[in-house]
């Protein structure tokens, strides 16, 4: 169970994709690989360089008081595995 206060959401700045439909299959792919995080794609340039995917943490919500709150930093592992994840998503990809 995760702290109120952990992140939750992350957004993921991809290479070029496909289309919609890739899209729709790499966010389905992360879902289930992480029950309890929800993702975004931004459809904005890379910030990384070359073909990797920028993973970041969404880190505020609003509070049932209607405050602004700062989550806590997820743990550089969460990071590393969702990138991983990404980027076995873009090996299989790159392989069909």
């Amino acid at each position: 169970m995760h702290d109120p206060k952990d992140v939750t959401a992350f957004t993921i700045v991809p290479p070029p994709l496909r289309g919609r439909r890739e899209s729709v299959r790499l966010m389905a792919h992360l879902r289930r690989l992480f029950p309890g995080y929800s993702f975004k794609l931004a459809a904005i340039a890379p910030v990384d360089a070359g073909d990797r995917f920028g993973i970041y943490p969404v880190m505020n919500f609003i509070g049932a008081d209607n405050r602004s709150y700062v989550c806590n930093e997820p743990p550089n592992w969460l990071i590393g595995e969702i990138r991983s994840a990404c980027h076995a998503f873009g090996d299989r990809r790159m392989a069909a």
